[in-house]
């Protein structure tokens, strides 16, 4: 205190945690046989890689495991309040610095992938091969069944593994803010202000912090040692920019306006507008440069197309993808497990780098809204208002090398090789954190507040919303990165959390019976002990379905992204075609005959895009249908409990009584749908290398499962006993 009018307020935080996930088949020796996984680590090594297989739910270790994020922060801070006339001012300043320990590469132990579809046997192959068990025409496109042989027989269409690497970054943040609460009048109150912060871009304590650059198209790298060649470009610098590889942003402003004016005893309107900043994404390995080439590895093989006379011969050689080249020397069975060297000395054509742009500026999200409250009685209180707010600059994830359909063939004389890529002097895919996502949500928000009336307390709360975005989350999410990062606005779609409508009812009502109460205010203590001092509180909840995506796996030849599997890293997140004038979904009475699932998902909605056209040109595997297409059944759920507190002959002892009902009247509410399974159409139009056809012009079975498989918690019926002393 300095006076009655000034207080100076300093406060300082200390903070450590640590945490990680840790998988449970460590240390397990059954498949420590398989040439090339790090058998030698006892914290990586295992149980069996991860395996994904298209048309079939994946098996193995969790990809992503073991993994950890240790973070220790120091926080001082300082506040000054003056009170001035009919002014309160406040400033303050703010310091935090964090050191993190991260460990997040993967996938450790290996994974592979089956979706080349090798095993299609069709009339050119054999003429035993055109014809199905049943006479009919065979198919002529891969099926789930084909991908199954690919497993039983080894053909892999991709293989990824990652070197264990633990970064040790460091990051300092700054704020200042300045804010007057200025009341004009008795009726009116201004609040005005703004804050600047500044979070600085990553460095590493052993300063080992890798960028790629889209000018040199090479990784720019400052960590001790690096060896320029094979796309690695040592850099020594100063500034923020030389320790980071990323430009400081200085220029985050945040300004706040906000009103309160009493129109009258009764009504109250209130406004603001504000602008907040983040300098921290919880999105794994995929913003943080300090886990990149050439200390950090994720090393991802796309197959070629294996032939009687191209497979490798044992062991394999230890590049795969020799140096320069951008193709595999030889087809790898899965017997013969992962090249020595994939992960142990840097390959262009075979790692997924990180890429940060080096002017990267903060996310920020615009918040605004206005408010009308009314007293209508005594306790009692009606507040409409509209809440809104927009984000700018949001992070998301996708391959800035992404294989573009638009440029045609990487190489004509080989159209397995796919579309070619942007940046053509590096090989492989690159996963870049972009901050150019963008939302946006209006809502309309009524809420009804009664206060002891009558023995009630009621509150409901309704709201009214619409929400966009291009990225709901960076991390998990219906849909984490986008379909085609050559076009992210064509993602712009309902948000994974849009509910249009819900409406929330809450309420505590003391039942009027019993000592102080209006009835049997006078019973004996036995009667009041039975019937008296009872309490009802209940929830009621109804809101509008979640949204749910729709999404396929492409044959790996037309594939974007053949070294990114996650989305957590860029994957491209494939959508089929949508069939004009067909409904999405078709409700909850359509049951499949042998298990009563739900059949929710049309199955004349969709058709997946072919795979080539008449002419045997590759399409693009970019479907037409938005992101979060369809809308799950709707929620409602009233849970209500019921109490009573007893005493006892020790006047400081109470014991309280507790029934509790969830979902009280047993109302099934459904999950979302689970994934289609479709077979990739065929066509006879002809759209050449990367074109597209539309979906009128493609034949394909209807879809299957896109079904309903479980519920949420039935009802639940619990009691329980207090003692308070």
């Amino acid at each position: 205190m300095f006076g009655a009018n000034k207080v100076l307020d300093t406060r300082i935080g200390l903070d450590r945690t640590k945490a990680g996930k840790y998988n449970l088949s460590i240390g397990n020796t059954a498949f420590n046989s398989i040439p090339g996984l790090p058998t030698t680590n006892a914290v990586v090594a295992g149980g069996l890689p991860s395996l994904g297989i298209t048309g079939f739910s994946g098996f193995g270790r969790q990809s992503t495991n073991p993994q950890w994020q240790d973070p220790s922060l120091i926080d001082p801070k300082v506040n000054f309040t003056w009170v001035k006339g009919n002014h309160s001012l406040k400033f303050g300043y703010e310091f935090e610095h964090i050191w993190m320990a991260v460990n997040d590469n993967n996938p450790l132990y290996g994974s592979w992938t089956y979706g080349g579809g090798y095993s299609l046997c069709t009339a050119a192959t054999s003429a035993t091969c055109a014809f199905n068990a049943n006479g009919g025409a065979a198919a002529t496109s891969p099926v789930s069944d084909t991908y199954w042989a690919d497993f039983l027989f080894g053909t892999t269409s991709a293989y990824s593994l990652a070197n264990f690497y633990e970064a040790h970054l460091t990051q300092t943040n700054q704020s200042i803010y300045a804010q007057d609460d200025w009341k004009v009048s008795p009726s009116l109150t201004l609040n005005i202000g703004v804050r600047w912060e500044y979070g600085s871009p990553y460095s590493d304590l052993h300063n080992n912090i890798s960028n790629f650059d889209p000018v040199s198209q090479t990784v720019l790298t400052i960590t001790p040692g690096a060896v320029a060649g094979n796309g690695i470009t040592p850099y020594s610098g100063g500034g923020t920019y030389g320790h980071t590889l990323v430009n400081p942003d200085y220029a985050d402003f945040g300004p706040r306006l906000g009103f309160a004016y009493a129109v009258d005893p009764k009504t109250a309107l209130r406004g603001g507008f504000g602008m907040s900043y983040s300098h921290y994404t919880r999105a794994g390995s995929g913003d943080i440069l300090g886990i990149n080439a050439p200390q950090a590895q994720f090393a991802s093989v796309t197959q070629i197309s294996p032939t009687t006379t191209n497979h490798c011969s044992t062991p394999l050689p230890a590049q795969i993808i020799a140096t320069g080249a951008t193709t595999p020397s030889c087809f790898a069975t899965v017997d013969q497990g992962f090249p020595s060297g994939l992960v142990t000395s840097f390959n262009s054509a075979t790692d997924n780098i990180t890429y940060v742009p080096k002017n990267n500026k903060a996310s920020y999200v615009e918040s605004y809204f206005f408010d009308i409250q009314r007293t209508l009685a005594k306790n009692t209180l009606l507040d409409i208002a509209y809440i809104g707010n927009h984000g700018v600059k949001l992070e998301g994830f996708l391959n800035a090398n992404q294989r573009n359909p638009a440029l045609g063939y990487a190489n004509p004389a080989v159209p397995t090789q796919g579309f070619a890529r942007p940046f053509a002097k590096w090989p492989s895919d690159i996963t870049e954190a972009l901050n150019e996502f963008y939302s946006h949500y209006d809502s309309l928000q009524v809420k009804y507040e009664q206060r002891f009336v009558g023995g009630l307390t009621l509150l409901n709360s309704f709201t009214w919303e619409h929400s966009l975005d291009n990225a709901s989350a960076s991390l998990e999410g219906n849909s984490p990165s986008p379909q085609d990062g050559n076009n992210i606005r064509a993602d712009y779609s309902q948000s994974d959390y849009n509910l249009p409508i819900a409406n929330i009812t809450s309420l505590v009502y003391e039942l009027p019976i019993g000592h102080g109460r209006r009835f049997l205010s006078s019973a004996n203590p036995v009667v009041d002990g039975v019937l008296g001092g009872w309490q009802i509180s209940g929830i009621n909840s109804a809101e509008a379905g979640t949204p749910f995506n729709v999404g396929y796996s492409p044959n790996s030849a037309q594939g974007l992204s053949p070294q990114i599997s996650a989305t957590y890293r860029g994957a491209n997140e494939y959508r089929p075609d949508l069939v004009a004038g067909q409904p999405i979904t078709q409700g909850i009475k359509n049951r499949a005959a042998n298990t009563g699932y739900v059949n929710y998902i049309n199955p004349n909605a969709f058709v997946l895009p072919p795979i080539k056209d008449a002419a045997g040109n590759y399409l693009s595997p970019i479907g037409t249908a938005s992101r979060n297409p369809g809308r799950g059944q709707a929620f409602y759920q009233t849970d209500m409990s019921l109490n009573k507190k007893f005493s006892t002959p020790i006047e400081s002892l109470k014991v309280e009584f507790r029934t509790e009902f969830y979902n009280l009247f047993n109302h099934t509410n459904f999950t979302i749908p689970g994934a289609i399974s479709a077979t990739q159409g065929t066509t006879a139009a002809i759209a050449g290398a990367g074109g597209s056809v539309s979906a009128s012009s493609i034949t394909a079975a209807p879809s299957t499962n896109g079904q309903i498989t479980s519920t949420l918690t039935p009802r639940v019926i619990q009691f329980g006993l207090k003692i308070l002393y």
